[in-house]
């Protein structure tokens, strides 16, 4: 019988092998993705943002590395990556609003990085990532930001509970576009509720691979769908052979 550390192991295994997978499957022949429309609509945001000079609202919430939110925050860091980099042709800088202050420098380091790659690190200003108090205080403060400097839009990633409410009525009352999510159940009824465009679940950590990632990137992604319906099927399997 597998033990639990060995069962572990046959996971990864299986996991790294549907991966390589899917690189050589992107890589040689054409693959079509199941539609996640706040993917298409994001570089759309980014892209009005440029040619009407106007600034995007990040906001990363309470997540937080060495957290059970380290995930979430990691991959809404490199989301917000891929669009700073559309965005830092631009002086108007985005924002990157947050909650806990050992995130702070990962907002800062992102931006940093995408105006790096634009070669415009001169407009680039550590200001642009600005940390709230967690709470109702957020809340408050990072949406009063955005409304400030009259944000084109506001994209909510990582870990948010009933705060969220308050950013998403105040994006709706000052018409600015809101694409929002949660890895909180609370945070994800709001958002589900009051955005435009909601990533639901584990959509969020295929966003580098929708927007514009490596075969790896969009590999992986390929290979977490096919994972899914091969769990899905063995559930089904098992609950069929119990009647």
């Amino acid at each position: 019988m597998i033990n639990d550390a060995g069962l572990v192991w046959a996971v990864v295994a299986v996991t790294f092998a549907a991966m390589m997978a899917g690189r050589f499957i992107v890589r040689r022949f054409r693959t079509h993705w199941r539609p996640i429309p706040a993917y298409r609509t994001l570089p759309t945001l980014a892209a009005d943002a440029v040619e009407s000079a106007k600034r995007v609202h990040f906001s990363l919430g309470s997540s937080a590395i060495g957290e059970t939110s380290t995930l979430a925050a990691l991959v809404s860091a490199e989301v917000v990556y891929r669009l700073a980099e559309r965005l830092a042709i631009s002086r108007q800088l985005p924002l990157v609003t947050l909650s806990h202050p050992v995130t702070l420098p990962l907002a800062q380091d992102t931006l940093r990085r995408a105006y790096l790659y634009r070669r415009t690190l001169d407009y680039y200003r550590s200001s642009a990532s600005a940390w709230y108090p967690p709470g109702t205080a957020f809340a408050v403060g990072a949406a009063s930001l955005s409304a400030d400097v009259d944000a084109d839009s506001n994209i909510l990633l990582g870990r948010f509970g009933p705060e969220l409410a308050f950013l998403g009525e105040s994006a709706l009352r000052h018409n600015q576009a809101l694409i929002a999510h949660s890895d909180l159940l609370e945070g994800q009824a709001i958002a589900f509720a009051q955005a435009g465009e909601v990533l639901l679940g584990e959509e969020l950590y295929a966003g580098p691979a929708y927007l514009g990632g490596t075969a790896l990137e969009r590999g992986s992604v390929l290979a977490h769908d096919v994972l899914r319906w091969l769990v899905i099927l063995g559930i089904v399997l098992a609950a069929l052979q119990t009647i």
